[in-house]
């Protein structure tokens, strides 16, 4: 180590130390007022409780507001504690150092979580992530560089930067960083094991993510990311910078996340709070459906749906999902519900208590309120028909009963052929060109495809409560909505979306959405665009690549074990091989062990094996609400979202993954690994070379369908005509493999 380098370092550790002495300083004084004001309000307390009878309205209203302000003081003193001692563990993780135009020399900008400053000299020691100046150390390298300061756009030259890492308060490591953020310390984080839960990443946000988050323009922005690009993650961090930078007029009351599912939710939980913010609320497609056809009908679930899909494909429901799943049937839909008011209205005679509205009175009452929805504008001409006949009985002395209103809106209904929004849906497919494209499942149950075109359906033709508190709503995994899903969002929530995804990795192949496709139903969005994938190791990600290509993925430079295809003779045999493998997961350096097999029953199933077999495990279902660390075993669509240091992926044979929808589930399974991949299968597999390749280096495959006297029906290369199509398009790249 040079002498610079020695001295520069006792320097920081000076610096640090300096820090560190003023934050503790600050969370005593804190510390200090919490306690002083816990005393005061319980003393206003004991004060009116001894003096309430002896007081006048003035006095109590005077120590009500004495109250009310020790608790407001208290409260901000228990946020600004909460900052403080996440400061205290790492006070900054970056430094800029920026030469403005016109000063005398560069000034040292150091970043952390929050803002902290010299309650003495009120100098900044410490600048939030979210700051505009901190601009500088995520944008720019070493040059010329500017931000936008209150004053202005401050231009100048960047002079240094460097990056740390601190632990508990102590300096571990330090780099300079003279071009992008990065590299060295990105590569240590990015080797770490996974946590059990997601955690921040400012100091570690690249270029192209720091667009993202800025973004402050875009009234809808959508998001493609490529698998491992850190895109929800990235959405979060956007949610903090918009509480930050609207701090006056958006709170984390006024944000949504529309998320997949509940142990998701719990997965991204702690983001929030690390960055000093309220966790926001969240909701899903699901409770949506249930809010609006509880009491009209049941339903299949998305769930039900993608294990229906994963057990056998029905052509003819394929393709009523397919119909359904494009923005041309949202515009048919609309049109169609649009044109009900005009077509199959038919004004008539009201006539109740010997008093008479024309035809002619209802048509133009009726007309009166065109843009409303149809039922609403007959419930609106309901009302004001029983107002006048009312005032007519009462004029000539009779008296007016609740079933003559009833009779009077039942006379309204009837000028109109469908009853509700379900049978208004229903002749939708009267036409002859979409009849057979509505199949109910039973008496009273629809298909998931229907679902939403159903709400659709309720939200044009009735008034529904919406979301208007919502400012900003945040829809992760947007590939597995459809149009007419996005179309229902656009009608409950009314304000700025971020809306993310990645379209290589939807369940549904038959009703996928690409950011096209999402577009045409906000055609006012920004699209973006992170192609950068950091989750896995460069073996990992050319093994994913085979499976599902995308040639638009840039992967970090991170190299580790390429993955292993370990052929079982017997399913007995592969449950040992699984044991073996969770066997040496715990005593490696890795953490967390994903075992995500295609659909839950089979997770079910050898998550009962290997719970027997001893060994500690936590299954993930539909039914879960909680993420949990250490041994989780699940399916493909769960594990959405998720990651693990080491990923076990079971039954990968060509019976169990024969199809396109297949090789999405195996996609999503593969790519769930940061460290290292295990595949294994006991049933035909056949590679175009079984011998151990160069790790890292692509093959080109496909697999070829053949005869396999283990196969499972016993019919040595027998296979019928459907069974050839599926194994056609195989699944299966070729990887260090071992029997």
């Amino acid at each position: 180590m040079t002498d610079v380098q020695t001295r520069d370092e006792q320097l920081e550790r000076q610096h640090l130390a300096e820090t560190v002495r003023l934050l503790t300083a600050a969370l005593e004084r804190l510390t200090t007022t919490i306690d002083s004001s816990a005393s005061a309000i319980q003393a206003h307390k004991e004060h009116m409780w001894t003096h309430w009878r002896d007081m006048d309205g003035i006095e109590k209203a005077n120590v009500r507001v004495e109250v009310n302000t020790s608790v407001t003081l208290a409260e901000h003193a228990v946020t600004v504690r909460k900052r403080i001692q996440r400061l205290l563990t790492s006070p900054y993780f970056g430094r800029v150092d920026f030469h403005a135009s016109g000063d005398t020399g560069a000034r040292a900008h150091y970043i952390g979580v929050h803002n902290f400053s010299d309650p003495q000299t009120q100098e900044i020691m410490v600048h939030d992530w979210r700051a505009p100046v901190s601009s500088l150390y995520y944008d720019f390298e070493s040059g010329e560089a500017f931000f936008q300061a209150p004053q202005g756009i401050a231009h100048g030259e960047i002079t240094g930067k460097r990056q740390y890492k601190i632990q508990d308060g102590r300096l571990e490591y330090m780099f300079e960083s003279a071009l992008n953020i990065g590299d060295d310390v990105l590569q240590r984080e990015l080797s770490q094991s996974a946590d059990d839960k997601m955690k921040n990443i400012v100091a570690t946000i690249q270029r192209e993510q720091n667009a993202v988050i800025r973004n402050e323009t875009a009234q809808v922005l959508i998001l493609q990311g490529v698998a491992g690009s850190g895109k929800t993650s990235i959405a979060l961090h956007r949610v903090a910078f918009l509480l930050y930078r609207f701090k006056d007029t958006l709170s984390s009351d006024n944000i949504m996340i529309l998320s997949p599912n509940k142990v998701f939710g719990d997965y991204i939980a702690n983001v929030l709070p690390e960055l000093g913010e309220e966790q926001i609320a969240e909701i899903d497609f699901t409770t949506i459906a249930g809010r609006f056809l509880a009491k009209i009908t049941d339903y299949e679930t998305f769930s039900e749906q993608v294990v229906n899909l994963l057990d056998r494909v029905d052509d003819a429901a394929a393709e009523r999902m397919r119909y359904k799943a494009t923005p041309e049937f949202v515009t048919l839909l609309d049109a169609w519900i649009s044109a009900r008011a005009d077509e199959e209205f038919t004004p008539a005679e009201i006539v109740q208590k010997n008093n008479r509205l024309s035809a002619g009175w209802v048509a133009a009452t009726f007309g009166q309120s065109p843009t409303l929805p149809i039922f609403t504008r007959l419930d609106l001409l309901a009302d004001t028909a029983v107002h006048l006949l009312k005032q007519q009985a009462s004029d000539r002395g009779r008296t007016w009963t609740a079933a003559d209103t009833t009779a009077v809106r039942r006379q309204v209904r009837a000028m109109f052929p469908h009853k509700d929004a379900l049978a208004v849906y229903k002749a939708f497919y009267s036409h002859p060109a979409r009849r057979g494209l509505f199949k109910p499942l039973g008496r009273k149950k629809v298909e998931y495809a229907d679902v939403f075109p159903l709400i659709y359906t309720m939200i044009r033709t009735s008034r529904q409560e919406s979301y208007g508190r919502i400012r900003h709503l945040l829809i992760d995994e947007m590939q597995d909505y459809t149009p007419i899903q996005y179309a229902v969002v656009r009608e409950l929530f009314s304000c700025r979306m971020t809306i993310l995804g990645d379209a290589n990795q939807s369940v549904n192949p038959f009703s996928s959405s690409s950011p096209s496709t999402i577009r045409s139903i906000f055609p006012e969005a920004d699209c973006l665009e992170l192609r950068k994938s950091y989750r896995s190791t460069t073996e990992i990600t050319d093994f994913a690549q085979h499976i599902s290509r995308n040639d638009k993925i840039v992967p970090v430079e991170r190299h580790g074990r390429p993955p292993q295809v370990i052929a079982c003779t017997d399913q007995k045999g592969q449950q040992a091989q699984i044991l073996a493998l969770i066997e040496q997961h715990r005593n490696s350096e890795h953490q967390s062990l994903g075992i995500i097999c295609k659909t839950i029953a089979q997770a079910t199933t050898l998550y009962q094996a290997l719970a027997e077999a001893g060994v500690e495990l936590t299954l993930l279902d539909y039914d879960s609400a909680e993420f949990a660390s250490g041994i989780v075993i699940t399916s493909a669509h769960l594990s959405k979202g998720l990651e693990f240091d080491t990923v076990i992926v079971p039954q990968v044979d060509d019976t169990n993954y024969a199809n396109e929808m297949d090789r999405c589930m195996l996609y999503i399974a593969c790519t769930r690994a940061m460290h290292e991949l295990h595949l294994t299968h006991d049933g035909r597999l056949t590679l175009p070379d079984v011998r151990r390749p160069t790790p890292g280096r692509s093959r080109s495959w496909p697999l070829r369908s053949r005869g396999d006297p283990r196969s499972r029906d016993g019919r040595a290369g027998r296979l019928t005509r459907r069974r050839r199509q599926q194994q056609a398009a195989s699944i299966l790249p070729p990887a260090s493999t071992t029997t």
